[in-house]
């Protein structure tokens, strides 16, 4: 069999379970026009093209396996945004377990099997601390110009901002070939990972807005799209300034029942939460991990 023909191992699906993004099996990602250009020049394992109603689908050549048949290794934009912060509940599915699998091993081979060169969540190698720190770096000026804004920790926030990231980072390339196909209420975006009605709370409560002239009144934020919105959350200085201003929104609102500013593990905790505000909150795994662990890096890298 000719070396350069691959299999397809992941398919991500948008509204209507049509097929957008294609990933083979060396994890090249494909939008549907890139995928059926490869389909058309033979360059994927049992899959072909068909052309109705002047519409080109690809489909699962006859003699394809049940874990080769496109509709087996489907699963939706839905699914994989909500895997952002819940691996688990996608790891049941063979095909994402698959894919998840080959991942976790090309990261362990780029960085020689060393776990420790690795951001370990949950028991799973998510990012390469190498890309980690350059992906902080890139924003360092952003991340002290927003903790300056709203009198956060900058340090917290750069903590979060690589929890956010070693989370994302293992699907951005899917993500960003989605081009926000998916946008529910609770759809996230953005370096910070900010959801769409966070930020638009964040906007109405007078905390950080990222274009005055575009969200100029109440109703107009009320209004204003998902997709509007979703357009600011996902450039890195939106969404680094949302973050910030969503840490001291939670800091104030708070206050009534603890000083969160002394208490990072459960500020941290709450950051990725929607929590009523109470007397005894507790932290969580991922709240004390951000702080015992990313805090130091994030000292260490925006020094």
């Amino acid at each position: 069999m000719d070396k350069n023909i691959v299999k397809i191992i992941l398919i991500a699906t948008g509204p209507n379970r049509k097929s957008l993004v294609f990933v083979d099996e060396n994890l090249k990602v494909y939008s549907l026009k890139e995928a059926i250009l490869a389909a058309q020049n033979r360059l994927f394992r049992n899959v072909y093209t068909v052309n109705r109603s002047s519409n080109i689908y690809l489909r699962s050549s006859i003699g394809a396996s049940k874990e080769e048949k496109l509709d087996h290794i489907s699963i939706s934009s839905y699914q994989l945004f909500y895997s952002l912060q819940d691996l688990g509940k996608i790891l049941f599915f063979p095909a994402f377990k698959n894919y998840w699998q080959k991942y976790q091993q090309n990261l362990l081979q780029k960085q020689q099997e060393r776990l420790d060169a690795c951001i370990i969540i949950d028991g799973h190698p998510r990012i390469a601390k190498a890309t980690a720190q350059s992906k902080l770096m890139a924003n360092k000026d952003i991340i002290f110009a927003a903790a300056e804004k709203f009198n956060v920790d900058p340090y917290l926030l750069g903590a979060i901002l690589i929890d956010e990231t070693a989370r994302l980072i293992p699907f951005e390339e899917i993500m960003d070939s989605l081009a926000g196909s998916f946008i529910g209420k609770n759809t996230s975006g953005g370096i910070a990972q900010v959801k769409i009605e966070t930020a638009r709370g964040l906007i109405l409560l007078d905390y950080y807005n990222p274009d005055p002239n575009k969200f100029s009144s109440e109703e107009k934020i009320k209004k204003a799209s998902r997709q509007q919105i979703y357009s600011y959350i996902e450039q890195a200085v939106h969404s680094i300034f949302f973050a910030a201003a969503r840490i001291s929104e939670l800091n104030d609102r708070w206050e009534k029942f603890i000083n969160l500013r002394q208490n990072p593990k459960i500020l941290a905790s709450l950051y990725s939460m929607d929590k009523t505000p109470h007397s005894n909150p507790q932290p969580n795994n991922r709240g004390l991990q951000i702080v015992i662990e990313f805090y130091s890096l994030a000292k260490k890298w925006l020094k």
